[in-house]
């Protein structure tokens, strides 16, 4: 029996609740690397004492999340598709659908970066950067080393879930391992020891997104992975809609939070650049418990994808209950924790007392809700795993999109010009109502999924 049907019948056969733990330990470790990989520029820039520095990485967060959101939609599209295919014993599909993927990536970045270059001051003061001419300098800087790695970037994101979402968390893992650690002992080599400053940090992004894509390439060619190649790629209209379609959940999710995230730049430039650098530096440690329930959920895709291809929907089922009861009590256990050392929390990233203070308050707001958000992302993880793609796009877009962005606007207006409480309270209420979503249309769903049927 070859690896690839010996990872297939071990999803299909094995115990959900040890399966589960096993595709998950990679994909939780893998969330656990990117979290402190999204800290690291932000720690070892706060420690320049800069609050433009610390704010530009912010602005030129809204950039990479939307960079990420074509790389997971390339990437989600392909895999949920390709793991279907191997859950029905068609290799070759499986083979078409990853290159024709993997294209589709590489050539949406290069058009990206063409494009986008010789606009980077442009860019920059769209993206929220006008605050102040030292806000737009860096914010400039940042984002064009940034859109050098677009490509690279891109093309690595896919190939990351099409390797998870077929099985192999553990080499989707290591690749993506191998450029995060590298960018995490550059930073502070470039930033201080080479006395490169701010821009240092962007060379040490781009080097690890260099490292990792080249270690992802190599580690399909092992292991029983589908290899990487452009000449079987095929742009069949069935193909192109499992692709795009399949994957928009997450693009339209991660696309739409980019968006949020320029507006929100925009509206708390009003307060200055204090608010600018804590919404940066409060999502950072909110993001920290809610990647790691990510990757949780991520453990869980595969077993849903291949067993609902077999038509095995009891263990679907079983393994959704799982997810969602485990992740749950994680987040409950971790929001205790970080609202208590909040202030602790904060201090590890800034050292600016005018960001620290508002940067306490909006993590004390943000743990109101942070319980409900494993039950939110599994519910769409589990409609697009499923195949019920227009369903996992709205729950997907919900949370940053249908409720965030009129709240931005809603709630500054109740609490008054002046007042940061509105901008603050945005991001709790919209994860309360995307939660209400998600559950009210996976439910039904769910609850149909049984005795060896899915009507």
């Amino acid at each position: 029996m070859t690896s690839k049907e010996s990872r297939r019948e071990q999803i299909l056969t094995k115990p959900v609740l040890p399966l589960l733990i096993r595709m998950s330990i990679p994909t939780i470790i893998g969330m656990l690397i990117m979290t402190v990989y999204n800290l690291t520029d932000t720690y070892f820039i706060g420690l320049l004492g800069n609050k433009s520095m610390t704010a530009a990485i912010g602005i030129a967060f809204s950039l990479v999340s939307f960079i990420q959101a074509l790389g997971f939609w390339f990437g989600y599209g392909s895999g949920n598709t390709m793991s279907r295919a191997l859950g029905a014993k068609d290799e070759k599909q499986a083979e078409v659908i990853s290159s024709t993927g993997l294209l589709l990536a590489m050539l949406s970045g290069i058009i990206l970066t063409l494009s986008l270059l010789p606009f980077c001051d442009r860019l920059a003061g769209f993206l929220g950067g006008n605050a102040s001419d030292d806000l737009l300098k860096y914010s400039t800087d940042y984002i064009r080393i940034i859109l050098y790695s677009v490509p690279v970037s891109i093309y690595a994101t896919a190939l990351y879930n099409q390797l998870r979402l077929c099985g192999n968390a553990k080499d989707a893992m290591l690749g993506l391992m191998s450029g995060m650690l590298l960018n995490m002992i550059l930073d502070p080599v470039l930033i201080f020891s080479f006395r490169m400053g701010f821009i240092g940090a962007g060379w040490a992004t781009f080097a690890g997104q260099l490292t990792g894509a080249a270690l992802l390439t190599f580690l399909s060619f092992k292991n029983g992975n589908i290899h990487v190649s452009f000449t079987k790629a095929i742009l069949s209209k069935n193909n192109l809609y499992h692709i795009l379609v399949g994957g928009a959940p997450n693009f339209s999710r991660q696309g739409i939070t980019s968006v949020a995230a320029i507006l929100l730049n925009i509206a708390a430039s009003a307060y200055g650049e204090e608010t600018i650098a804590a919404m940066t530096v409060s999502g950072r440690i909110a993001a920290m418990c809610y990647m790691i329930v990510i990757g949780w959920g991520q453990g869980f895709q595969p077993i849903c994808a291949m067993n609902y291809g077999a038509k095995k929907y009891d263990r679907v089922k079983k393994a959704l209950t799982l997810s969602a009861v485990i992740g749950t009590v994680f987040l409950i256990i971790t929001d205790i924790a970080v609202y208590i050392f909040a202030p602790e929390l904060v201090s590890l990233l800034t050292k600016n007392p005018e960001v620290a203070a508002p940067s306490v308050t909006i993590l004390h707001l943000q743990c109101l809700s942070l319980p409900l958000m494993g039950i939110y992302a599994l519910s769409s993880m589990f409609m697009q795993n499923i195949g019920r793609y227009y369903t996992a796009l709205i729950i997907s877009v919900s949370r940053q999109g249908l409720f965030y962005i009129p709240l931005l606007y809603i709630l500054p207006a109740i609490c008054g010009a002046g007042d940061p409480l509105g901008i603050y309270l945005v991001q709790p209420a919209a994860d309360l109502l995307s939660f209400i979503c998600g559950l009210v249309l996976a439910l039904p769903v769910y609850i149909k999924m049984k005795d060896g049927a899915c009507k």
